[in-house]
């Protein structure tokens, strides 16, 4: 049984040390994000409104359920790509978000993201109003469990998501099941506790993935980069 043997989870990302706050207005039946990338305002009437600029969405629909919590739904070339539920705690300091969230590849994922209050709300608009600290994202259905084995010089990998693989641990391409991004997956070994994950659209290597066992054996470091310079880390723990 190798170091890679077993059933892995990813533990809830984190927001980078130094991550500045979002900030949001809820006042007078507008919404606004004035911490987006570009920021924006829309009417909270429910209805769809032009989204311009933003990198996933053409519409979006905000709605006030309550004095608590806030629906936001997305769209995106007439498919809904995104329903968000954003709901505040009794003492309105701390907040979920509740995200539905269709990925570029068409899978569902539910995501819930905590927040916590920095700084009083302003006067007189909705709780959902002010400046929120990131604590963590997690999976609600830890939809990406990992299940790894190597055999006979092969690392087999196949998840919830129905994604699936063996591959010679030499470098050899062989087929990536489940996934329409990827044609084919390689993998090597980096020393004795990495493994580099490369996987293929064709005769290009599109996502790069170091999957690293740490010493006490349980706890999983990985880097992934989509070689288009977005690197992301994260660590997982062993299940089984």
């Amino acid at each position: 049984m190798s170091l890679f043997d077993g059933r892995w989870r990813p533990d809830p990302q984190r927001p980078r040390p130094g991550e500045p706050p979002e900030e949001l207005l809820l006042s007078d039946e507008f919404f606004a994000c004035l911490t987006c990338d570009p920021p924006y305002q829309l009417p909270a009437d429910g209805r769809d409104h032009a989204l311009d600029g933003h990198p996933r969405l053409d519409v979006l629909a905000i709605t006030v359920v309550d004095e608590r919590t806030v629906r936001r739904i997305g769209r995106r070339a007439g498919l809904t790509v995104l329903e968000s539920t954003s709901v505040i705690d009794t003492d309105g300091s701390d907040r979920v978000d509740t995200r539905n969230v269709v990925q570029s590849n068409g899978r569902l994922i539910v995501l819930a993201t905590r927040w916590r209050r920095v700084g009083p709300p302003p006067a007189g608009a909705h709780l959902l109003s002010g400046r929120w600290s990131e604590i963590e994202t997690d999976m609600v259905n830890h939809d990406e469990d990992t299940t790894y084995r190597i055999v006979d010089g092969a690392l087999e990998m196949r998840d919830r998501w129905g994604r699936s693989f063996r591959a010679p641990l030499d470098g050899t391409v062989a087929p990536y099941v489940g996934d329409a991004r990827f044609t084919g997956v390689s993998v090597r070994w980096l020393d004795g506790r990495t493994i580099e994950e490369s996987d293929h659209s064709g005769d290009a290597v599109v996502f790069v993935a170091q999957w690293h066992v740490n010493e006490d054996g349980d706890t999983m470091h990985v880097r992934f980069d989509d070689t288009k310079g977005h690197v992301m880390e994260q660590s997982g723990h062993r299940l089984t």
